[in-house]
């Protein structure tokens, strides 16, 4: 791991600004919170980057090039995150500083235009032509050894923390199901997350691996988020039980209201019904359609809930229905798939289960 420094300004004091050194690059961690607030983490970004920039033009070290080196965007390739070229090194330092600052707003993760994550302080990665030993480039730029626990500097955001939507959180469920996942997760030590068919998983692990999933493959490691807080609610907004060990689980709310008329039909009926009440497999269906689409609407008559009633709550009329499999044809240990489902207003999913029920008795 590269060796942690922190900047000192001209006439001594410490600066709020961390780099490391990895052989010739030299890496600016990015900034965190409000300067002055409690938590902030490199406060003063903006001024050291600046200055990394004038030192090394003063100790004539060529920049070969830059770019953004963010644990959320590393699965691109250079090209897409590069925002300074080698003939571009040569520039002033103030110029320099204003292209990379520009520059590093426009890359991300996300490759929906509207989508937020257009700061000026993210960690970026300064490649130079510097020939010696990284402690020696550190003494060059003015850097100390950094002191304190630096683990909250390699933590991710909570909006990016965000982006392993309950679709993720169901595919990396099913993953651990499977038995085909390999991550850097050690084993739980205190609690469990409940999976669909009641095992017990690390549920920092099935976090990391949603959160990669949601980022394009991006490594995602346990120094990037911690347990609990941020992590456990995500996971519990997807439907999902985080308990202690050894604490029993309790079984799942519905995610939709079934009257008595719908209940009559038999068993198999029944079965497909309780299919479709799976809270895990519901919400992971409606952020898949959300993800696709921008928001929910009926997938039979098209109807906007949204727009239709003028107000984001109205998405609780779109329900969770499984038609891609006759209800005749499920059969016990049935997998089903988010593509087996399909999102209908409450009004159409009636309709349907009508048709549904229809047909239970004709068989």
């Amino acid at each position: 791991m590269a060796s942690m420094f922190q900047l000192t300004d001209e006439d001594g004091p410490q600066l709020d600004a961390r780099f490391s050194v990895d052989q010739a690059d030299i890496i600016l961690h990015s900034r965190g919170g409000a300067k002055g607030r409690h938590g902030a983490v490199n406060a003063d970004y903006a001024k050291g980057l600046l200055l990394l920039l004038n030192r090394l033009s003063r100790a004539s070290i060529p920049i070969l090039g830059a770019w953004v080196d963010s644990a959320t965007v590393q699965s691109l390739p250079l090209s897409a995150r590069s925002i300074l070229s080698n003939s571009e090194g040569s520039l002033s330092p103030e110029r320099i500083c204003s292209l990379l600052s520009s520059r590093m707003r426009d890359v991300r993760s996300d490759p929906n235009p509207s989508a937020k994550g257009g700061n000026s302080t993210k960690r970026i990665r300064i490649a130079t032509g510097f020939d010696g030993f990284s402690e020696d480039l550190a003494a060059r730029l003015g850097g100390i050894a950094a002191e304190g626990d630096l683990r909250s500097m390699e933590r991710l955001p909570a909006d990016v923390l965000r982006r392993a939507t309950p679709e993720y959180v169901w595919r990396a469920v099913q993953q651990f199901i499977a038995g085909d996942v390999q991550h850097p997760f050690g084993p739980s030590t205190d609690y469990d997350l409940i999976a669909d068919d009641g095992r017990r998983l690390p549920p920092k692990a099935v976090f990391g691996l949603a959160l990669s999933m949601a980022l394009d493959g991006a490594s995602i490691e346990p120094r990037h988020f911690t347990a609990g807080g941020m992590c456990f609610t995500l996971l519990r907004a997807a439907g999902y039980q985080v308990v202690h060990k050894g604490e029993a689980s309790e079984s799942p709310e519905s995610e939709i209201y079934i009257d008595e008329e719908w209940r009559e039909g038999g068993v198999k009926l029944k079965s497909h019904l309780t299919r479709e009440r799976a809270p895990r497999l519901a919400r992971a269906k409606k952020a898949q359609y959300r993800r696709i689409h921008g928001r929910l609407s009926c997938e039979r008559c098209g109807l906007d809930p949204v727009a239709h009633y003028g107000a984001e709550e109205a998405e609780a009329c779109i329900e969770v229905h499984h038609f891609s499999t006759h209800v005749s044809e499920m059969a016990e240990g049935h997998k089903t798939t988010l593509d087996d489902l399909q999102c209908l207003c409450a009004n159409c999913h009636r309709l349907v289960h009508k048709i549904l029920r229809e047909q239970t008795k004709k068989t």
